[in-house]
């Protein structure tokens, strides 16, 4: 990765990762003590200011995090919600996805005793689950509900 890709991905999580914790610029210059005030953080997260490593190990100090959190980019997430997954497309896949998709999606059928057969509800915590436990990526597992999903509940 570039050095211009590695800062860019630092300013980016230092503004993530502030709000993430629902802090304002005013508040972490409040927990700093006066030494990183509002206006130089908010230069930090722009690009607009070279910070110092110092500064950077202080921050992370701040926000209780390792270091390394900084400079590591976020993960595409999910955009879930309730989907009701097509279990007849899904079964006529040759995707290899697909196939280890209905194999995982079977046994919750199973567990659920739903046997229609026809299509599935997964909550938005289903699809989480599905995503660490049946080890997909975010990509795979984004592209296989977009092709399978029938409908997207609130």
């Amino acid at each position: 990765m570039s050095i211009d890709a590695e800062l860019d991905t630092l300013h980016n999580r230092l503004r993530q990762i502030r709000e993430s914790q629902g802090l304002t610029l005013q508040q972490v210059s409040a927990r700093s003590k006066g030494q990183i005030s509002a206006i130089a953080l908010g230069s930090y997260e722009r690009g607009d200011r070279s910070i110092s490593a110092r500064k950077i190990l202080q921050i992370a100090q701040l926000y209780n995090i390792p270091v390394t959190e900084l400079f590591t980019p976020t993960e595409k997430t999910l955009q879930t919600g309730r989907v009701v997954i097509d279990l007849r497309k899904l079964t006529q896949t040759e995707d290899p996805i697909g196939k280890q998709l209905l194999i995982v999606l079977k046994r919750i059928v199973a567990m659920r005793r739903d046997w229609n057969g026809e299509v599935i509800s997964l909550r938005e915590g289903d699809i989480s689950n599905l995503q660490t436990f049946a080890h997909f990526s975010t990509a795979e597992l984004s592209l296989v509900l977009e092709r399978f999903t029938l409908t997207k509940l609130k």
